[in-house]
């Protein structure tokens, strides 16, 4: 019996590799947008911050549907592994949260934008 014939070491191994290429891929992601910093130097307002946390969503959407679409359908093959909708399910999610999670720079715009943004302001006024 081959080592790559046991199921779980192979299911094992789908999860690390899809998890390892989000962990890989989410910095490139985060660095196609401008920091938060920069945009203070840049002097942007809000709503122009608000409009880079739109695109960096839509971008990190597109790029999270093509991976847990076509990723999933290129380990499948490779190893040899049919993996069912509840795993394909779970490494989504799981996947989807790491990705979002290590976009530095959309967690401080979104961090700022949630004080600061205009509409806001008058939910903190105590008088």
């Amino acid at each position: 019996m081959k080592l790559l014939d046991i199921i779980p070491l192979r299911i094992s191994i789908f999860s690390v590799v899809y998890v390892l290429l989000l962990i890989f891929m989410a910095p490139f992601i985060d660095h196609l947008f401008t920091s938060l910093d920069e945009d203070k130097i840049l002097k942007e307002n809000n709503f122009q911050i608000l409009g880079e946390i739109i695109g960096h969503l839509i971008v990190i959407s597109v790029v999270w549907y093509l991976l847990n679409t076509y990723l999933v359908l290129l380990l499948e093959k490779i190893l040899n592994i049919k993996i069912k909708e509840a795993t394909k399910t779970t490494v989504g999610i799981v996947g989807s949260i790491a990705l979002v999670g290590l976009q530095k720079n959309l967690i401080d715009k979104l961090k700022y934008i949630s004080y600061e943004h205009p509409f806001r302001i008058k939910d903190f006024n105590l008088n």
